[in-house]
């Protein structure tokens, strides 16, 4: 059942009122091996994953948070993203605490050491309705149970309520469904107990369906991409966080959809924390249209990109696709903060990348390219060419033509057009380089405006100084 622990702390001519909700999880599901937490001074539950640790509780008020570790001594500690100016009080070698004034998802990163089992703090507000139980519609997994192997496909108008405390190992999915809803405070896990043939599980996958909604579950060591939507609507995604660092883990995929929103996401992932894609058995003008992804703070580990639209874009268009408030704390390797790699056909337009902050970005600020690849729908799979014709270069992933082929596989190349960077402010680490690669003269990238772009508080108005390199691009904009 669940924890409810109220506290009321009274001082000279002030009182301070906080609750803390926390759950009661499966036997032997978390551990102290790299840290404790208490929140107000009740332990709060620890989970490990092979990349990071996470405590996740709900609050009111304002709470003070206690870590301690037996493994590690924390002698320097960032608390990311650097823009909640939250600060932590070191009170020995291994301890230190913070205070937290709203809900917020964090990452507590020790002795600058980002790839040993930083922390992440996922503190949310109370729920304030739940489903009832005794739904017929609605599939409830109950607080403190570990349910595994579950495959789960859904009807229309059904709920599925994955409680603070549950851990689900497996997937959920639906096809040509309607009025569908999932949501809790609780864990859909991919590490435990795979069959075989079901290694690379997908956690949830929409396909062909309308009015879906996720709020609030944690996603936990995907071995492919964990939320996958093809050619859905009206979908709403709220306060999720994944956690994950295996091959092809892409955290949010969204792929031929209309009217999407994401909203307060938390994702780590070893590939794209979030891309949106055209590709599949569809008409050439079902376009990808109408997505927003807001509020939300994202990690690109080794693979891949933090926002990414690409690389299969085959559809006739991509468009009026907005990224707006987002937190970029790493990118760590060989991918892009900000990225539209149109492998395709589409015509990539009306794109706005605004007030979003980069706190560490190892190889590339923004790239919007066009280009042959594997992911092409003309792409060519034979491993041997591949080997042979691999552009090892600022792109994984990019063929070279074959030549006296280039007629050919010009008709497959793309646009983009009409996108706009605004208020992008790199706070931390070196400046990236970007790049602006059309493909020709008519595949070209064009009419793209930075607005405020600076690099630790320093507005940078000119191609040099932001490391910029362009080709076959036409009508840019800095100011």
């Amino acid at each position: 059942m669940k924890n409810l622990i109220v506290f009321i702390f009274i001082a000279t001519c002030m009182a301070l009122h906080a609750e803390v909700y926390s759950w009661q999880p499966p036997a032997g599901m978390v551990s102290q091996k790299y840290y404790n937490v208490k929140v107000n001074g009740i332990n709060v539950p620890v989970y490990d994953t092979p990349i990071g640790s996470y405590a996740t509780f709900d609050f009111t008020g304002e709470v003070n948070v206690e870590v301690s570790s037996s493994f590690f001594d924390a002698r320097w500690v960032d608390i990311r993203p650097l823009q909640s100016n939250i600060k932590p009080v070191y009170t020995s070698g291994n301890s230190f605490s913070f205070k937290m004034k709203r809900p917020q998802n964090l990452s507590v990163e020790l002795n600058g050491r980002i790839r040993e089992q930083p922390l992440f703090i996922f503190a949310g507000k109370p729920e304030s309705v739940k489903p009832l139980k005794n739904d017929k519609n609605v599939i409830w997994f109950e607080n403190g149970k570990f349910y595994k192997n579950v495959n789960l496909e859904l009807k229309d108008n059904q709920t599925v309520y994955i409680e603070g405390g549950a851990i689900v190992q497996g997937s959920i999915f639906a096809n040509n469904k309607k009025n569908i809803k999932i949501c809790g405070r609780g864990i859909l896990d991919g590490s435990l107990n795979f069959k075989k043939e079901e290694k690379e599980r997908r956690f949830l996958q929409f396909t062909d369906c309308k009015n879906v909604s996720i709020d609030d579950i944690i996603l936990q060591n995907g071995t492919t991409w964990q939320v996958a939507l093809f050619h859905c609507s009206d979908i709403q995604l709220n306060g999720m966080k994944i956690v994950s660092e295996g091959d092809s883990d892409d955290g949010i995929d969204i792929v031929r959809c209309k009217n999407v929103v994401v909203d307060n996401a938390f994702i780590h992932t070893k590939d794209d924390c979030i891309a949106i894609k055209s590709h599949g058995n569809y008409p050439f003008d079902e376009s990808t249209d109408n997505i927003l992804v807001k509020n939300s703070v994202l990690w690109n580990s080794i693979w891949g990109n933090a926002l990414e639209i690409g690389f299969e874009l085959w559809s006739k268009e991509v468009k009026n696709i907005r990224f707006h408030n987002i937190d970029i704390i790493h990118t760590e390797r060989a991918g892009a903060a900000l990225s539209i790699h149109n492998a395709g056909p589409a015509h990539v337009h009306h794109i706005t990348f605004e007030d979003i902050r980069i706190e560490d970005v190892v190889q590339k600020l923004f790239d919007l390219s066009i280009f042959f690849s594997k992911y092409s729908p003309d792409g060519i799979q034979d491993d041997a060419y591949n080997d042979k014709f691999y552009i090892h270069g600022a792109w994984d992933n990019v063929q070279q033509m074959p030549v006296g082929k280039e007629e050919y596989h010009s008709q497959f190349r793309g646009k983009i057009s009409n996108v706009t960077f605004r208020n992008i402010h790199v706070v931390g680490g070196l400046l990236p380089f970007s790049l602006f690669n059309g493909f020709s003269n008519d595949k070209s990238v064009s009419n793209i405006k930075i607005e405020n772009l600076t690099y630790l508080g320093v507005r940078l108005t000119d191609s040099e100084k932001m490391k910029l390199r362009t080709e076959n691009t036409y009508n840019l904009i800095i100011k």
